[in-house]
Formats: structure tokens, sequence, C-alpha cells
């Protein structure tokens, strides 16, 4: 309050050297006059005097639901009248002080709104940053993290997720002056690390003094799986290596840094072939060791922001025109490759990933006013995912129609979706998919998902606000991810877990590999692919002394991995040899024991595809995917190989003899034990097939039992 000086007029009706005033806090509305407290309520002041009167504010005071209060306290000048009569009483305030609350509540943003981590290897520790705004916050309030244990399946909890504040936890204070209220920063560092396979999607809460809490999902998945971590490997293709660790009991086959091996890490078997090619130059180099830089080691993996304009972290593919988006075509299309041959009941069906799998055939409608019938369907071929499974599993999936039609309605039709891949993924994740990142909604397709997307609301952890270009990139990853997590519990699953420890002969291995007595284990590969590895290992040292003549006998190697150690072909020429021994004269025994330049691998590799085909062994891969191996195609390759090569092995022996410059023959019975006819093709392999023949044709029919 400030008061005129002298020379204003209206000090003239003043008597006295000064002038009274005072506050009337009783004359407040109701309700609010313990909300404030004006300090001083009275005092005098003379001409230009000055005085500051300070307003106080009980929060609690405050009416429930209200956002913004508003107090009007009068002031008047003057002498208070004695207490007989209200102060107030025949008296008229000189001005009104109006005080307007605005109730502003604590509140933190994140950035971005979910948490979703790169899938990891076993024990290998993956960290992001996570950025809290808080806003409305108090000086000095802290803040804490807390995330729920995981309850394992035997009963035991365990903290794979760490949560801590670099900088610190602790907010400044807020200057309300401003006509925007300032929104601090915290930054936040969020770890996970597991030692068993887990895919967990959690929520890390936040919370203040007041007792505000604030929930981020956070998905996070560790396995020791190729088709789950295949991301992590495009991440760093280049700069990390798997490698043998030989321990006391067993060896390990782990994925870490190129470093220089020390004492105390204990000791390292560097048994596999690395295949390193020189692009401006025609060479390849092959060596039985690896070679290290002199760049630091570490467990720890940083993850990159990938986050979408939204501001929401979800499954999308690489940037295009990237080594890692090259990595990614590369596995999307060994998945289209082997589920158009293999996927699909009644023989082979193109995909087309992801739009052959999110596509949607309504129920027929009628029109009965004109009597015409139509359907919502823009493919003729009604094949869908669910049949997909139907044929890989041989029973139906729980909750799930196997002839399932949807409605004409796109908000019915979007239930159903949701209801059915709810219930897909529900099946998956029980037979062990780590699919704890996939949502219903993201395997929707595109008018679906709009539709979807209109009925959550925007701003929320769960809503979806995605642009075209970012939903296909959704879309495909998703269903890639789902793909791979199918064929890992349904196909990968038939090969055996253990059961192959042959010990090797010192001879075959040139004395400076593993005998194959020890177990092997490993942070990145599941026991059935190291089941397959052992396969290769075991078939390759047998026979490249069996295929190869003794001055070109290939160098002894432990395969560890599945792409550098195929790029020469040589693996898998003695893979197919030790199962088809007559090809080895016509195909094998031409290749590059020794290759030094790309132009031979190539050659290598021809052969290789050509005895695949020849055999109808191959799944459309091409000598040029040999070359530059995709870990996740050649396991695909080999776990087909496994299912299939065995039957090429002669379980008998037909004895053609006879005469020179005669032709002689045998009869073969073949018996058909079915109530379906069989179709057989009958191939002539090896060096001396040209001097045999079929007279009926390469084609034989056989007729079913009962007739």
């Amino acid at each position: 309050l400030k008061a005129e000086d002298e020379h204003c007029v209206c000090w003239q009706a003043v008597a006295g050297e000064g002038l009274h005033w005072w506050f009337d806090l009783s004359a407040a509305e109701a309700g609010t006059k313990e909300l404030c407290v004006v300090a001083p309520t009275s005092g005098f002041l003379r001409p230009g005097q000055s005085v500051y009167v300070g307003v106080t504010i009980d929060p609690e005071a405050i009416r429930i639901g209200e956002k913004v209060s508003k107090v009007s306290v009068p002031l008047y000048l003057g002498e208070k009248e004695n207490k007989r009569r209200p102060i107030n009483e025949g008296l008229q305030s000189y001005r009104k002080l109006s005080v307007i609350v605005a109730l502003k509540l604590p509140s933190i943003t994140f950035h971005p709104r979910q948490i979703l981590l790169t899938p990891v290897p076993l024990r290998r520790r993956i960290e992001t940053t996570l950025t809290l705004q808080a806003a409305g916050y108090p000086c000095g309030t802290t803040l804490s993290a807390t995330v729920d244990d995981v309850e394992m399946e035997d009963g035991t909890k365990m903290q794979p997720i760490s949560v801590i504040f670099p900088d610190q936890n602790n907010t400044p204070a807020q200057d309300y002056n401003q006509q925007e209220a300032d929104v601090i920063s915290l930054l936040c560092e969020v770890s996970f690390c597991s030692a068993v396979p887990l895919s967990l999607c959690t929520a890390i809460t936040f919370s203040d003094h007041m007792h505000n809490r604030f929930k981020i999902g956070l998905c996070a998945v560790a396995d020791n799986c190729l088709l789950t971590v295949w991301p992590y490997m495009a991440l760093h293709r280049s700069d990390q290596q798997i490698v043998l660790k030989t321990g006391a009991t067993a060896v390990e086959a782990i994925l870490q840094r190129y470093h220089t091996p020390s004492p105390a890490s204990g000791p390292i078997t560097s048994l596999s072939s690395v295949s390193s090619f020189d692009q401006s130059c025609s060479t390849y180099n092959n060596s039985d060791s690896f070679s290290y830089s002199d760049s630091v080691s570490g467990d720890t993996y940083v993850s990159p922001k990938t986050d979408t304009p939204t501001g929401l972290c979800i499954p999308q593919f690489p940037a295009a025109n990237t080594k890692e988006e090259l990595y990614y075509q590369h596995v999307l299309l060994a998945v289209k490759r082997w589920f158009s041959l293999c996927g699909w009941p009644n023989g082979p069906h193109p995909i087309s990933i992801p739009h052959t799998l999110r596509r949607v055939v309504s129920a027929i409608q009628t029109n009965n006013s004109i009597g015409r019938s139509y359907c919502v369907s823009q493919n003729k071929d009604t094949r869908s995912v669910v049949d997909m499974l139907h044929h890989l599993t041989g029973r139906q999936i729980p909750g799930i129609r196997l002839c399932q039609t949807f409605s004409n309605d796109v908000h019915q039709r979007t239930t159903q979706l949701l209801q059915q891949h709810g219930a897909m993924l529900a099946f998956l994740r029980v037979q062990g998919a780590c699919l704890s990142h996939i949502r219903p909604e993201y395997l929707l397709d595109v008018l679906e998902f709009r539709h979807c997307c209109s009925l959550q609301e925007k701003g929320t952890e769960n809503g979806l606000d995605c642009s075209p270009l970012e939903y296909e990139s959704l879309s495909k990853r998703s269903w890639t991810d789902v793909l791979l997590q199918i064929y890992k519990v349904l196909v990968l699953s038939r090969v055996p877990e253990k059961g192959l420890n042959t010990p090797l002969n010192p001879r075959d291995t040139d004395e400076i590999l593993l005998d194959g007595s020890q177990p092997l284990d490993s942070n990145i590969y599941s026991p059935r692919e190291l089941y397959l590895l052992s396969w290769l290992n075991i078939n390759y040292q047998k026979m490249r002394r069996t295929v190869w003549d003794t001055d070109r006998v290939p160098s002894s190697r432990w395969i560890v991995n599945f792409d550098l150690d195929f790029t020469d072909g040589l693996v898998l020429a003695a893979l197919v040899a030790a199962h088809c021994p007559y090809l080895i004269r016509s195909h094998f025994w031409r290749m590059y024991t020794t290759p030094s330049s790309l132009e031979q691998i190539l050659h290598n590799n021809i052969i290789v595809a050509q005895a695949l085909t020849l055999l109808g062994l191959n799944i459309n891969i091409k000598p040029t995917d040999l070359s530059d191996a995709n870990p996740v195609q050649i396991l695909f390759l080999c776990v087909h190989l496994y299912e299939g090569l065995p039957h090429y092995q002669p379980s008998q022996t037909l004895t053609l003899t006879g005469g020179l410059h005669n032709t002689f023959s045998e009869q073969v019975c073949l018996k058909n034990p079915s109530s379906r006819p069989l179709r057989y093709k009958v191939l002539l392999l090896g060096e001396d097939a040209h001097l045999f023949s079929l007279p009926g044709g390469s084609m034989v029919t056989i007729p079913t039992k009962y007739v």
C-alpha cells in the first residue's frame, strides 16, 4: 500500500498527520476466510509512505475439486469503530483486495512415454536414458523410483531392472511469477540385465513426498536364442563377435566386444574361422584366430533413442539406407522365404510381410432389396495366420475359431481382431515366445488400426497416433517378431536340446580343437541351436578329409556362429556330403578349400546352392546369400537340412550285374500304406548317374492300399 504525497488534493480532507487503514477479513465469503491471511491487517500511513502487505495461502483450505479459488478482502480507511456494532456497518470499503489462487497440481511427464529396450543376450546389461519433466513442485522435492520384483516359475523373486538418477533426484523451485511455470527436466538411467530367459512387461513407479505416483511402462527381453536377440546383433554386427570361452565344466559360446583378452577374464579359445572381406579389393582372409582391437570391452550397452515424433517408443524398423536396416531386411527376407514355402497347409503360399498376414476377410453380407451378396476383401485367398498356426501346431488355438468370419462393421471387426490377436499372442507366450512388447493392435490392418487409434485417448501411455509411414514400420517389425517367435516355439523346438556329445578323433581336429566331449553353454544360443552347431562340427570335422584330397584338406575350425563360418561354403558342403556321399565327385570335389578371393567364395557357394536345389532342399537361397550370410537365414537352412538330409542317406543297396555292352535291370517294389495315393519323383544322382535310367519316367505314382 502506498499513500499519495502531501500535494495530492485528497489529503486536504484528512485531519491530522496521516490516515489509518485496515482490512476486514471477516467480510470474506464463507469457506474462504481460512484460505488466506493478510499481515499486517491494519496500519497508519503518512503522505508519501508505503507498506508491504503479505498474503499467505493455506493449501489445505482449498476445496476439493477446485482448481481456482477467489477471495475478495475489503480495505477500509479511518479508525475502527467500537466493538458494540459491526465494524463494517454503515461503512463503505475504499478498495477491495482480490486474491486469485490457482491450484497447480504437481505433474511428471515422460519422454519417451514408454520404454522399449532392445532384446539382449543373457547376462548382458542394457541401459537407456529416461527424461522426467516435472512441474508444480516446491523446492527440494525428492522423487523416488520403484519397480515390482519379478516372480519366477519356481517361486523365487528377482529384480532385473535398476533405476538411478545420475545427477539429482531433487526438483528446484518453480517461479510462478512467470506466465508459464518452468518445467524441470530430470535424467534417469534405466538398466536391465537377466541371467535367465525373461520376457518382461512392467511399470516403473515414480513417487514424491505427497504420495503422488506416476507410472511408465517398460518392456524388456533377455534370451539365449538368436531368433530373439537378432536386433541386438544387428546393432553390434561390426563391433562384437561370438567366441568360445573354456571353463572347468563346460565350453561357453558368448558374444563379446573386440578386445584383447585379459588373464583375469578366463581363457578364451579362439576357434572360429573369421571371414573378412575387403570390398575395395577382391581378397578373402580365413584365419583360425580372432583379431581384436584395442577398444575397451564391456558388458553394458546403451540403447539409442528411437522415439517416434509422437514420443511413444514402439517397435519399428531402423531408418532406411543404414547397415542396421539392411540387416533387418535380410532377416525379413529369410522369414518370408521359409513361411512362404513351409508355413502353410496345402503347399507353398507366397506371402508379403506384413500385408498378407494382417489382411481381413469379412463375412458375406446380402442386400435384401436387390438380392446381391458381397464380401469385404481385396484378395481371393482366404488363408490367414490362424491357418498357419493350425498347420504348424496340428491343433486349434485356444480362444480362436478355425473358420472365423468377421463383421462388415469396422468397430465389431476391430473388436474381433483384437480378441483373435490377443488369444494368439497369449498362446505363443505360453509356449515360450518373447512377445511382451507386441500388443494386439500392432497387428491390425490399416483401417482397423486407425479405428483403434480413434478409440484410444491421445497423449496417454497406451495411446497411438502414428503417421502412415510409422504405422507401416510398426506393422512390419511386429509381424516379423511374431513370425520369428512362431518359428522358435513351433519349429526350432523340433530339434533336440541335448544328446549329441560324440567325441571327435584328435586326428580329425588336428589336435588343436575341442574334442566335443565337453558340454556347450551360451548366453546367445539356446540348447537347440547349440545342438545344431555340434551337429555341424561333427560332420565337418569328419568329412573334410573325405571330401577333399590330402593336399587340399581345408583347415580345421570350430563352428560357433551361423554367419561367418558359412561364408566359404565348406561347412555346408561337408554337411551335405556326410549324408549324400554320391555328390562328392560330381559337385563338392570342385570347390576351393583355401579361397583367397570373393570370386572363389562365390564359386563355392554356387556349387552348394546347386546341390541343395538338386536335392530339393533349397529354400530359395541364392549363392550370394551364402557369401554374405545372415545368421537367421543360415539357422533356418540348418534346421531345414537337419530335418531333410537324413532322408537322403542310402537305406538299402540295389545291386545290378550283367555283361559288358548289355542292358540289364532290376525291379523295386514300393508299397503305399496310406489311404491316399502317393507320388514320388525319382532322382538319379552321382558321378555315374548318366549310366542309369528309369524306363517308366522319373515320376512314380503309388495307388492307395485300399482300392
